[in-house]
This record gives structure tokens, sequence and C-alpha cells, in this order.
């Protein structure tokens, strides 16, 4: 038994099964949410979004055949410049050297380096295997897919009407009902798409309203799916007692009040046939999707002039911007 931060006894955590989890799902669907609780009661290491998985992979010819120590060297110099290992160093006090990486690394290839990290993150933090949860990979899931063919994949899905209603809120994502149908509606079909290709029991679908309206359940099958060792029940029963407390219960179908009628049925109009084949009520029944010119660029310019009055927005490109300019400059000097 271990003690958590709030005194609770806990069973111990063993997995059965190592392969990296992989969190897949739109922005603002829980993905943060439950990569905290897969950290904290499931020894899991969720670290920050990585991000850069598909960077790299699209750009792996320019680094060369990587058996060649001095390009794998490149390459992981490159990767190590990431966003990632700032905030991991500011939030878990976790770096790992040039040397130490390359040290580690099993195998000359992309996936070799990023096990490397991601296995040093793990035992940084004492967890049993590592995860990551990068919402933009929807959009590439088939590279995902070539560098973790191994991997478990956890779905997350949300109303797509209560994401609406909490990007509105934020400096990221979409501003207007017509631009976040769109792209909650074309990134969860190709999850659909994507998880459809894989085995029953290398995915699982876990919706946010279930998550918040019943833990209990959710804990059960997340057991199950991750191979943890329960031969007595006490894990799971200590997770039936424990997440139900981290959790907001009732932070759901925000859009009931939030939304008025005519954005609801613009948000159905586009989405229907996708939010009913995760289980959501709609009064719309047949999609048709408006695609026009006009629409794509006035919707466009409403959504980019929305976000310039949030000041983390510019704060954020800033810091892009700094960290692309460092990274050049990097580059072109072990070019």
């Amino acid at each position: 038994m271990t003690e958590t931060a709030t005194g609770q006894q806990q069973p111990e955590i063993l997995h059965q099964d190592h392969a990296p989890v992989m969190m897949i799902g739109h922005g603002s669907s829980g993905t943060s949410i439950l990569g905290e609780i897969l950290r904290d009661d499931f020894k899991i290491a969720f670290g920050t979004e990585s991000q850069f998985f598909v960077y790299y992979y699209r750009r792996l010819d320019r680094y060369g055949d990587l058996k060649q120590p001095e390009n794998l060297r490149q390459l992981a110099e490159h990767v190590l410049a990431e966003r990632w290992f700032e905030k991991a160093k500011r939030k878990w006090d976790f770096s790992l050297s040039l040397e130490d990486l390359l040290d580690r690394t099993c195998s000359p290839t992309f996936r070799g380096l990023l096990d490397a990290i991601f296995v040093s993150f793990q035992h940084h933090l004492g967890m049993e295997r590592y995860g990551d949860k990068s919402p933009e990979y929807t959009l590439d899931l088939a590279v995902l897919g070539e560098l973790y063919p191994d991997a478990k994949y956890i779905h997350m899905v949300r109303d797509g009407r209560d994401v609406a209603v909490s990007l509105f809120k934020r400096y990221w994502g979409g501003k207007n009902i017509y631009t976040v149908s769109r792209r909650w509606k074309k990134e969860v079909d190709l999850v659909d798409q994507f998880v459809a290709t894989l085995p029953a029991d290398r995915v699982l679908e876990v919706t946010y309203e279930g998550l918040l309206g019943s833990p209990e359940e959710q804990m059960d099958r997340l057991v199950d799916f991750l191979a943890i060792e329960d031969p007595d029940g006490s894990v799971r029963e200590a997770l039936r007692t424990q997440i139900p407390l981290k959790l907001n219960r009732g932070n759901f179908d925000k859009w009931r009040k939030q939304l008025s009628q005519k954005q609801r049925v613009a948000f159905e109009t586009v989405a229907c046939e996708t939010l009913r084949r995760h289980g959501y009520e709609t009064i719309v029944d047949n999609e048709q999707i408006d695609n026009s010119l006009a629409k794509q660029l006035f919707f466009g310019l409403d959504n980019r002039v929305r976000k310039w009055a949030y000041i983390d927005y510019w704060k954020d490109n800033a810091y892009k911007a700094k960290l692309r300019l460092r990274n050049m400059s990097r580059r072109l000097k072990s070019s």
C-alpha cells in the first residue's frame, strides 16, 4: 500500500502491459483531466503535450541514415531543444543531456529516441509506463500509428457543443460555432476512422460525460484496458473511492444553457451524425455543411479577430516565435 498526497491508502499499481499509452481526441475534450488521473493514480507518465512527433517524422529524410552516429546525434540535439523539455524541467525537474539521451537510445531510429526520452521521464517520475496526449495529432494519426503500432489508444470524446462553450472562453481554438463545429466533426471523424483500423483490445473510448457522470465504471474499464494487476479488487475499490473526489461531477451539458437555439442548430446541422454516433442527442436529423468561400472567409476572419482579444494568445505566439528562432539558430550551427 502507498499513501496519496491526501493521506489516503492506495494499493500498489502494477502493469502487466508496458506498451505506451496514446490519448487522442479533439482539444478541450478532457484529455488533461484524464491524463492527470492516469499519471497520479495509474502510474503512467503523462507530461505536457509533446507536439513534436509529427514535425520530425516528416523531416527524417533531412537527417539521413540514423545508423550513422553523427546523424542520430544531430536529430537528438534538435529534439532536445523542443518546448516539451522546458516544461518538463519546470514542472517535474526533469532534464536529459544529449549524451545521456544517446546512451539510452537502444535503436538508431526516431522511435528509439522517443522511447529513450519518455522512458527516462517515466523512471524520473517513478511510473510503470509512459503516455502522451497531443490533440493536434488527430490530423496526423497515420504518423502516430506508424510510430506507435504497439500503443494502447484512448479516444477521449466530449459533446462538441460543450467543446464550443469551453473554447469560446480560451485563447486558442475556435471562437465561433461555424469554426468549432467543422473542426470538431473533422477531428472526431478522423479518430473514428483511425481506431476502426486497430484491434479491439488496443483502443478504448472514454466520454467526458461518462468520466464525470459514472467515474466508478470508467475506472473499471481503464483497469481492464490497461491490464492493471488487481487480483483482490483492491485497486478498483481504491480508484472508485478516490477518483470521484477529484472531478467536477456536474461540469457537462453546459451548452444547454450557454448556447442559443440558433447556435445549437448551427452546430448540429454540421455534426449531428457524429454527435449521434457517440451517443449525444440532437434535434437536427440531417447534416448540411455549407462550405461556401464567403462563409469560410468571413468566419475565418471572425475567428482570428476574436483570438486577438486574448493577451495569452500574443504571449503564446511570441514564445513560439522565440523558440523557433532559437531552434533555427541551433540547426544552422550544427549543419
